[in-house]
């Protein structure tokens, strides 16, 4: 029996290929999606609106905010020359697992 050696760099080029073209994220690659809040506010916010969010979420607990170390990008939602919230999507489910028990989900937004 024959033996055929592949080099491994054509062997990551042909698995690369394939994960782009079934549009599978690589496990690392998580780490640096940052989807915008309305993609993911039914799955991990109770479905809350975004000024809920903002309120009972980002105003309450600061280290959310990006700018003080944590997942929430453009909390406001009106910085200059960005356009929506995004959240750091890992770094979001951990503090959410973390924080689960700190946060009233049934608390009404006051008007």
């Amino acid at each position: 029996m024959a033996q055929i050696s592949i080099p491994d760099d054509q062997i990551n080029d042909a698995v690369l290929a394939i994960v782009k073209n079934l549009d599978l994220v690589p496990r690392e690659d998580l780490r640096a999606y940052c989807p915008p809040l309305d993609e993911v506010r039914k799955d991990y916010f109770m479905n809350h609106s975004k000024p809920w969010i903002r309120n009972l979420i980002f105003d309450r607990f600061p280290e959310t905010l990006d700018v003080n170390g944590g997942w929430a990008i453009n909390p406001s939602g009106r910085e200059p020359g960005m356009r929506g919230t995004f959240v750091k999507f890992i770094q979001m489910k951990e503090w959410l697992a973390e924080h689960d028990n700190e946060i009233d989900w049934y608390e009404k937004l006051a008007i």
